[in-house]
């Protein structure tokens, strides 16, 4: 329905002889006994923009039923040259394709973030049918290969593979397939020719195969995320046309890319999250990175760079105020001792570049809490102006100084910032701010007041901190906010849910008893959706919606 309501309004547009065009050949499907809904999904397609046709085609190559990934196909789009803009940024025009594709519901949402941007996608069953048989009658991304092999694969140089060797791989799980079948692709001639390698989640992979990868000279696109990988081999600097690099949720020693120099390469992916489930335990939250590149400078391609660590000589952060072409950053410091301020340094140069910032200061094992009053005040001077996200972790002064100059700000991630109630007055100043994430120890006390003509557009708050008992929204406070999502190791209210005129979501992660709160929100005009999960599982999660009004 939603696909039939796009397709009138667009060609509504367009005039009255296009949409008797177009109800006339939906009344032949009807007459000929063909699929309306396949019909729709063909006129959909055909009102596609002709450069955005192929990335729907490109989807294909992906399981039925396969939740992709947006930041992923948008950047697989790019590798493999279907993404193409003179005029925009290429993962902004990637970004204009897969919202054009979402409006027109040939894509469907899957998981939606805080700010509300869809994450990942799905394709019904009857569009990935029809834009199979459409690639298949135009010979794209033609291949010999089943589809969950061939989403590893770049579409372009395909590499025949014998039956037996395919059939072989195929009765290994968990992605060892395309692994086991890595030795028979190199001796292809077209190996050296892929442009895309996505081998994220694959177990069994060796040194040796590693060596084999870094043979395809013309490769701009390589995942080993979330595989089993521990090194990269020193080879990989002959991968000169690398574009994106991805070792997140990777074992991936932190020195294994101090001495890395690819003079392409747009997105070095590191790091993973280890994070323990019990919100009592969250001051144990830690994340592990790779060490920044010792030829960073040279590096000026560099658009991502999240997340890299600093931890012997602040001097290695000198390369950062180079990449001039950069708009995220996420950078570790171990200890302080002038890290952060060489690092506002280098920020300072980034300022008309930068759109997402993220901050992590790992104190020594002998730092204690006391240190904390005594921290030496360090401000940027002159703060990136376009950053869109920020992330700050271990910084317990000086950042709200610049954070007010911040007019495009609309996403803050803080943990240990240890904020006092004037702070979040502050933050409430912000006029761009859709997204508030209050992580562990962000805040210094245990009652979070949210006030009168403070957080104005605020859509979406998650806090996530152990030390916060009670929420309170006053009369005027965040009118726009749409979604609260509080994870608690003691909860004693949540207090001024009416006064929240937007309110749709409530969700609480933690002991405690959601009747209060279950009937506060069926009083709500809105009637807004409301899940409880206990911790400790004793009861299954439960989901509790409105019913509507009569």
């Amino acid at each position: 329905m939603k696909m039939f309501q796009h397709l009138m309004y667009v060609n509504g547009a367009r005039g009255t002889t296009q949409i008797d065009n177009f109800l006339a050949t939906f009344q032949g499907c009807e007459l000929l006994g063909k699929s309306l809904a396949k019909q729709m999904v063909k006129f959909s397609y055909n009102d596609l923009p002709a450069k955005y046709r192929s990335c729907l085609l490109y989807l294909t190559i992906f399981p039925q039923g396969d939740h992709i990934r947006r930041s992923t196909v948008c950047r697989r789009w790019i590798a493999e040259g279907l993404i193409t803009s003179r005029e925009n940024h290429a993962e902004d025009e990637a970004d204009s394709c897969f919202n054009a594709l979402l409006s027109r519901s040939l894509i469907q949402p899957g998981e939606i973030g805080d700010m509300g941007k869809t994450k990942t996608c799905t394709l019904h069953h009857v569009v990935h049918q029809v834009i199979t048989r459409i690639a298949r009658d135009i010979n794209f991304a033609d291949t010999d290969l089943p589809p969950d092999l061939a989403r590893h694969l770049s579409i372009h140089s395909r590499t025949e593979v014998q039956a037996s060797h395919t059939d072989h791989a195929l009765q290994a799980a968990d992605g060892v397939g395309v692994v086991a079948l890595l030795p028979y692709l190199a001796k292809s001639s077209q190996w050296k020719l892929m442009k895309m390698l996505d081998l994220e989640g694959c177990r069994g992979l060796k040194k040796q195969h590693l060596k084999i990868i870094c043979k395809i000279i013309l490769l701009k696109y390589l995942s080993l995320r979330n595989t089993d990988i521990t090194e990269l081999p020193k080879k990989i600097e002959k991968l000169q046309c690398l574009e994106t690099l991805d070792i997140r949720q990777t074992t991936v020693r932190a020195f294994a890319t101090k001495s890395v120099m690819l003079p392409m390469l747009k997105h070095l992916l590191a790091g993973q999250a280890e994070s323990p489930s019990n919100i009592t335990d969250r001051s144990q939250d830690s994340f592990t990175a790779v060490r920044l590149p010792s030829s960073i400078k040279r590096m000026n391609q560099l658009e991502t760079l999240s997340h890299v660590e600093v931890s012997h000589s602040v001097n290695d952060l000198t390369g950062v105020g180079h990449l001039l072409q950069l708009r995220k950053l996420g950078v570790i410091l171990q200890g302080k001792k002038g890290g952060l301020s060489y690092l506002f340094q280098q920020i300072e140069k980034l300022h008309g570049c930068l759109r997402s910032l993220s901050i992590q200061i790992n104190e020594p094992v002998s730092q204690t809490e006391d240190t904390l009053s005594s921290e030496e005040v360090i401000t940027l001077a002159s703060p990136p102006h376009l950053l869109q996200s920020l992330n700050i972790s271990g910084i317990t002064s000086g950042f709200l100084l610049w954070i007010a100059e911040l007019d495009q700000l609309t996403k803050i991630t803080l943990s240990k910032t240890y904020l006092g109630e004037d702070d979040i007055c502050i933050l409430g100043k912000l006029a761009a701010l859709r997204c508030l994430r209050l992580r562990r120890s962000s805040y210094a006390g245990s009652r979070l007041t949210f006030k009168q003509e403070e957080f104005k557009i605020l859509k979406s708050l998650v806090v996530d901190d152990g030390t916060i008992t009670d929420i309170i929204f006053d009369t005027g406070a965040a009118p726009k906010l749409e979604r609260i999502v509080w994870s608690f190791a003691k909860m004693e209210s949540i207090r001024g849910l009416l006064r929240l005129p937007k309110l749709k979501n409530v969700e609480l992660n933690g002991d405690c008893d959601p009747d209060p709160v279950r009937l506060a929100l069926e009083k709500h005009p809105n009637l807004p959706d409301f899940k409880h999960k206990p911790h400790q599982g004793q009861q299954e999660d439960r989901a509790v919606v409105a019913a509507s009004p009569q």
